[in-house]
């Protein structure tokens, strides 16, 4: 199972229920700010900076708590997230880095201009307004940039948008800072709202993980998957490899349809077998809610192969919810393949 390396990931563990803005520095365990930048840090617990802030409405996108952060403001201040892993990363091994942001609905602008930078050792706590990312790259011998390639702005307000890339390590990372790292000329922005404040960016950010990527599972995962000459198994419960979804969606994507349609080839030559269809979800959002959407989801993949043409007394779909992860629901990447349909063949 992949585990993730960033402590207190979500935000949840702190000191006290947060009661002014800017104590994400102070309040926040395993985290801090790497500037004189005022990180804010909410929490469901205050009424006075929780879901409803000062600039907007928020919840956080699992637990109660979450960071908020200027990625662009006037006089290039910036604000930033240093985060601590559980052990340095292993050189030549390859890492995947996740996490979630939400733009502000009051705020101006949306950017695109994101980094990550890992270090062997924290930033202190300094006066500038932003850091100076190749001051940095000169003087700390062991720290290294990444640019996360965006070809759209990070506009989303309403839930949460993922920012993720694959990393292959150095061997020395045990601290690594999210944020923006550029001056307000250079950064690339488009605007969103109209606002008599200041052009700014603020983002709200949770979940973050690191985690080794998984070769081995999904090797594993693939060796019960379909394949076009493969004689599938009566009894035997199967993946569909490429009908994965979305947080809280159900519907198809092309890749799903190409799958599916291989199974209906293999159900359509093999007329005396029927197929039960189980839809999954991750764990988070309420049971009901969960026990809807996997059987939304298992009603996806059947009606698809009703319209291909196969008879519909061929077909059960049954939903089970979060109830039978096949990953670890405290990543990122164990929650996206709980999100999934399964099925088995039945001989009649």
């Amino acid at each position: 199972m992949s585990q993730n390396l960033v402590l207190n990931s979500s935000f949840e563990e702190h000191k006290t229920c947060p009661r002014l803005i800017g104590g994400f520095n102070h309040n926040v365990l395993d985290w801090n700010t790497p500037n004189i930048g005022s990180t804010d840090y909410f929490n469901s617990c205050s009424k006075e900076i929780g879901n409803i802030n000062f600039f907007g409405n928020q919840k956080a996108r699992t637990g109660k708590g979450y960071g908020g952060m200027y990625a662009m403001a006037p006089e290039n201040y910036k604000e930033y997230v240093q985060g601590e892993l559980s052990n340095t990363l292993t050189a030549e091994k390859k890492y995947t880095f996740t996490f979630y942001i939400s733009l502000a609905e009051n705020c101006s602008h949306a950017i695109r201009d994101l980094g990550v930078l890992f270090l062997k050792e924290p930033l202190k706590e300094n006066s500038d307004k932003y850091i100076n990312l190749n001051e940095v790259l000169n003087t700390k011998h062991n720290s290294h940039f990444v640019l996360i390639n965006s070809q759209d702005y990070y506009s989303e307000k309403v839930g949460w948008e993922q920012v993720t890339f694959e990393y292959i390590a150095k061997g020395f990372e045990s601290y690594f800072i999210i944020g923006n790292f550029d001056k307000n000329s250079k950064i690339s922005k488009i605007k969103v709202h109209n606002s008599k404040d200041p052009d700014a960016s603020y983002y709200y950010i949770d979940d973050v993980s690191v985690e080794p990527f998984e070769t081995e599972k999904q090797a594993s995962i693939e060796s019960n998957l379909i394949s076009e000459n493969q004689e599938l198994e009566n009894d035997k419960v199967y993946m569909l490899q490429n009908v994965l979804f979305d947080f809280d969606k159900h519907n198809l994507i092309a890749s799903s349809k190409a799958e599916l349609s291989q199974l209906y080839n293999y159900l359509n030559a093999n007329k005396r077998l029927q197929i039960e269809i189980y839809g999954h979800t991750d764990d988070v959002g309420t049971q009901k809610r969960n026990d809807e959407l996997s059987l939304l989801r298992a009603k996806e993949v059947a009606l698809y192969l009703i319209s291909k043409g196969l008879r519909p007394e061929r077909i059960t779909a049954t939903g089970y919810g979060n109830k039978f992860p096949v990953a670890n629901n405290d990543t990122e990447t164990g929650r996206a393949l709980n999100r999934r349909v399964e099925f088995k063949l039945i001989f009649k």
